[in-house]
């Protein structure tokens, strides 16, 4: 089932403070005990849900202490549902348990032990096997868009209800499936996607699958960027369309007098490895090759500079590549490695690191003798602007904790203020000077929403490709 949105029903007197209620469902039914009680809340000791645009489904741990005998009546099958009551919002949640972990017995009447849970897509997605020719399964239609929601809304494949986000492409794929899960066949097709919509008209891809609490995605990082620059503070989250609200969060001084107004206050910021010059120069993010091979033609294949190829690799490098694409706080920042040393510059754009791919032109099958899979032949240019794109958002990257806020998403975005410690003043009419690298819209990667007793906390991963002006 899907998560379900609400505004805030609780009045909050301190930050991150929550109630919620935890209940177990088994066939449909709602489990409880001979009187009717059904709420789980006085076993457990506190629960984590954990979202990320690198994960198909989202994920939750909860943490039980069982002085009842409750254990002996789970399976490790049920479906849990949370309902959370916080500020901003209430949510709810379902999750699929698979399995109980890390059993203790602390004594003679009382266990503690782990119950670890996914998204009921991802159960459903080991049980599911795709096969057969792609024109077939999706009906003609074998656009990557079509294709997801096939694999996720067919009753024959994952079946969900939940909302299914997709952006348009425009190339199709004609292949067979050898019996994958769908959580293998939609990777492997947007590994070969192209956006429609273009930046100057550059072809561009890089697209991950993932589910945060407003459901499914398959979007580009650029198509995530280009939303995040939509977002504002004064538009509520739309479950329908999946565009959510803008939060800004300030790192300053607590107020102690009135705790309330430090709901939107950063309690802890962690500044991760950063200039990392020649890690990024060895992986070859700065300039390189890419290589594409044709497996059944090796004389059509894209391979250097030998002379018993056709023609030659393609060149890339990150200063060419770079007004392609879509960059947070847009018109107001710039590329981050123009401030470096001019003679290690030069160095940078040398290429010398070679990245390959295979190139499906299908040129053994007399049907696409006109070649309507022509966009394959870009995937050597594509496969080194996805790897760069993807990098080039590593270029800034912050992790923080907040108070517990649900109404954040993997995908999104969010507002950062971080002073600077330059003794100097001004920037948002404070005494100190916003630091202008740290401050600005990121892209949330990866959230954890945790709770012990009332407490709700937010933990976020964020990254950014651009410094402001």
């Amino acid at each position: 089932m899907p998560s379900t949105l609400r505004k805030s029903s609780i009045k909050i007197s301190r930050p991150g403070e929550a109630q919620y209620r935890l209940s177990m469902y088994r066939d449909g039914e709602r489990l409880q005990n001979k009187e009717g009680a059904f709420n789980l809340i006085t076993f457990c000791r506190g629960w984590e849900i954990y979202e990320s645009i690198d994960l198909h489904t989202m994920e939750c741990e909860f943490i039980f202490e069982d002085a009842a005998g409750l254990i002996g009546s789970m399976t490790g099958t049920e479906i849990f549902k949370l309902e959370v009551q916080s500020f901003p919002v209430d949510r709810t949640y379902y999750f699929r348990s698979y399995g109980i972990y890390d059993r203790i017995r602390a004594g003679q009447t009382n266990e503690v032990y782990f119950i670890r849970c996914y998204s009921d897509e991802f159960m459903k997605n080991e049980s599911i096997n795709v096969f057969g020719n792609s024109e077939v399964i999706f009906n003609n239609n074998a656009k990557a868009e079509n294709i997801i929601e096939t694999l996720l809304r067919d009753k024959n494949y994952l079946g969900t209800t939940k909302n299914v986000f997709t952006e348009e492409t425009l190339n199709e794929h004609s292949f067979i499936v050898p019996n994958w899960r769908p959580f293998d066949v939609i990777p492997w097709v947007l590994l070969r996607t192209i956006r429609k919509s273009q930046k100057g008209g550059s072809l561009q891809n890089g697209f991950v699958f993932f589910e945060n609490s407003l459901g499914f995605h398959a979007k580009s990082y650029d198509k995530m960027i280009e939303d995040i620059e939509k977002q504002r503070e004064n538009v509520e989250t739309n479950p329908a369309t999946g565009q959510a609200k803008m939060y800004q969060y300030i790192h300053d001084i607590k107020n102690t007098e009135s705790p309330i107004d430090n709901q939107f206050l950063i309690d802890s910021v962690v500044f991760p490895d950063e200039a990392k010059t020649m890690e990024n120069l060895r992986h070859g993010i700065y300039s390189g090759y890419s290589v594409g091979f044709d497996p059944v033609s090796i004389t059509s294949s894209k391979m250097g500079l030998s002379k018993d190829m056709s023609s030659t690799a393609y060149t890339y490098n990150l200063e060419d590549i770079w007004p392609k694409m879509a960059h947070l706080n847009a018109g107001k920042s710039v590329n981050p490695l123009i401030n470096m040393d001019e003679g290690i510059r030069s160095q940078m754009y040398n290429p010398k690191r070679v990245r390959y791919c295979g190139l499906p032109n299908q040129s053994f099958d007399p049907k696409f003798q006109n070649n309507p899979q022509a966009s394959y032949e870009q995937l050597a240019e594509l496969q080194a602007y996805r790897y760069i794109r993807k990098a080039t958002l590593n270029h800034i990257s912050l992790k923080i904790t907040i108070p517990g806020n649900l109404d954040l998403y993997p995908g999104a975005g969010i507002d950062i203020i971080v002073p600077s410690i330059a003794k100097s003043g001004g920037g948002y009419g404070r005494s100190t000077k916003v630091d202008r690298k740290y401050s600005g819209r990121y892209l949330i990667k990866n959230l954890t929403h945790s709770i012990t007793q009332d407490k709700l906390r937010t933990e976020l991963e964020l990254m950014k490709d651009s410094v402001l002006r």
